[in-house]
């Protein structure tokens, strides 16, 4: 196992708790739909697999900017850095940090 987060303990309960996340969403969207859909066990291990590792991305990616701030702490800013490129989620982002202070 390809271990980023520096201890296996972390990585798995991490891994888990995405697993039960994603399987509970798939869950519910299924159920949303009309017909007779389903989600094999082998898509929702990709998709977890998926998630998983673009939170790992994502955290890197935050440390990265912080760091390069010159800050050991990430911020929202860090955030924003990460989503430039996508000016509806900076802006989606800005309102929820908006209406939380």
């Amino acid at each position: 196992m390809n271990n980023r987060l520096g201890e296996p303990q972390i990585e798995s309960q991490l891994k888990s708790a995405v697993y039960l996340s994603v399987s509970r969403i798939v869950e519910e969207e299924i159920s949303s739909l009309d017909g007779n859909v389903s989600a094999t066990p082998t898509f929702v291990a990709a998709l977890v697999d998926l998630v998983y590792n673009q939170l790992i991305n994502l955290g890197e990616d935050l440390e990265s900017f912080a760091r390069h701030a010159g800050r050991t702490t990430i911020d929202p800013s860090d955030m924003y850095m990460v989503t430039r490129k996508n000016s509806s989620l900076m802006e989606a982002l800005k309102a929820y940090e908006k209406s939380k202070n």
